[in-house]
């Protein structure tokens, strides 16, 4: 009974920090703008204005945004809407990656 409180005990503060690590990273991403162009051969080229502090993050916001004008969002607004809509998807992937690694 001792082991398995020492257990939990262990456990919850990684699991704590992983939530407020995700809450800071969480604040950061929505003040992050993405910036979208095509290059000269067509392709789809993107850049985040400042990092959320997770690079493989940054990295999906930049696909979320890319196909959301791939999918059709025209105009800042439906762009700006699509993403929001993903990004808890994206800030759960990322939950799972960071419990993971813990």
């Amino acid at each position: 009974m001792i082991l398995s409180a020492l257990l939990l005990a262990a456990v919850q503060p990684a699991a704590i920090a992983v939530e407020d690590e995700i809450v800071v990273i969480g604040r950061r991403l929505n003040s992050i703008s993405t910036m979208v162009g095509k290059d000269q051969i067509g392709r789809f080229t993107c850049s985040v204005d400042k990092s959320s502090g997770n690079v493989n993050l940054d990295k999906r916001l930049c696909k979320t945004t890319v196909r959301c004008i791939r999918d059709g969002a025209v105009g800042d607004g439906a762009v700006k809407a699509c993403v929001e809509a993903e990004k808890p998807k994206l800030l759960a992937k990322l939950r799972r990656e960071l419990e993971g690694s813990r």
